[in-house]
Order: C-alpha cells, then sequence, then structure tokens
C-alpha cells in the first residue's frame, strides 16, 4: 500500500509542478492473444523552450492475457511509468514502468503462510505520434512482464494506439 500512495504522489506533485499541459488518454494495446484496455492522465515535465521532456505517466488497465498453460487470466492493473523523448508536433519516446497495483499488495501471505514469489509486473516501450492542437495521437510498441505465482503471460510483445486529449 506503501508504494502506492508514493506513485500517486509522485504523480499528484509532477502533474502540480509540470512545465506543460496534462493530457487524459484512452488506449488499446493487443497482440494475437491478448488485450490491455486503459484509461489515464500524463504530465510533462520539461524547461521553458525545450524539446526534450520527460512525462510522467499513469493508467488504469483491464487486462486479458493467455497464459503459458493455455488459460485465460483476467485482472485490472495500474501502470506508473516514465517517459523520456522529444516532443513536438511530431515525438518519439522511450517509456519504463511498473504495475503498481501488484506491488502496492505484494506482500507475505498470512493465510497460506509464505512471501509470494511473484515479481512485479514491469515494461518498457518505444513510441511516436502526433499532435495537433490539444489532440495527441500515438502508436507504440510494448515489451510487457506479466506474471502471478502460479502462471506466467504467453506473450510478451504488445502493439498499442493511444488517444490524448490536452488541458
Amino acid at each position: 500500500m506503501k508504494a502506492l500512495l508514493i506513485a500517486l504522489s509522485l504523480f499528484v506533485s509532477t502533474a502540480t509542478f509540470a512545465g506543460d499541459r496534462m493530457t487524459f488518454f484512452v488506449k488499446q494495446e493487443s497482440n494475437a492473444s491478448d488485450s490491455l484496455s486503459g484509461v489515464g492522465f500524463s504530465g510533462i515535465i520539461s524547461t521553458p523552450r525545450s524539446h526534450v521532456k520527460g512525462e510522467v505517466i499513469t493508467s488504469l488497465n483491464a487486462v486479458t492475457v493467455l497464459d503459458n498453460d493455455g488459460y485465460q487470466q483476467e485482472f485490472l492493473g495500474l501502470d506508473l511509468g516514465l517517459r523520456v523523448g522529444y516532443f513536438n508536433d511530431v515525438f518519439v519516446y522511450i517509456e519504463g514502468g511498473f504495475d503498481a497495483f501488484e506491488s502496492s499488495f505484494k506482500d507475505y501471505d498470512r493465510v497460506n503462510d509464505y512471501y509470494s514469489e511473484d515479481t512485479v509486473d514491469g515494461y518498457a516501450s518505444v513510441g511516436g505520434g502526433f499532435q495537433a492542437g490539444p489532440l495527441r495521437i500515438e502508436g507504440y510498441v510494448k515489451a510487457r512482464q506479466i506474471n502471478a505465482d502460479t502462471w506466467q503471460s504467453d506473450k510478451a510483445l504488445f502493439y498499442g494506439i493511444q488517444t490524448s486529449i490536452a488541458f
């Protein structure tokens, strides 16, 4: 729970001091058997007149994946990430992040008397897109580690599209 509070505090403080505007977005990621749909916010951090910027991004996601045993797994995730890139009318970036829900609730299992072997889900991506006024459209490729104590996702690469409105 501490990690979730720290992550949310980081995002809110970044949004407060962001040198640029905030965006609200919807996104869809998929591959041959899996899908991820999410909504979220991002805040750009930059110095005045610079096109090289950082961006803190968070999204609440509904995830459906096929595990390595052929079973469908469904869960909610809360991505928290950081992008670094060149942001102008046309932009490119790299991004890395993790599932804040999983990091917050990963703890000692008092019922079964053991520590979880599950690692926190993480991701890395590369993307780009264009911005016209308040509208931003981007595409990306994301490598995701998705697993739990008893299963692991069958695939790691996702392809996605994100549409954002700036305010």
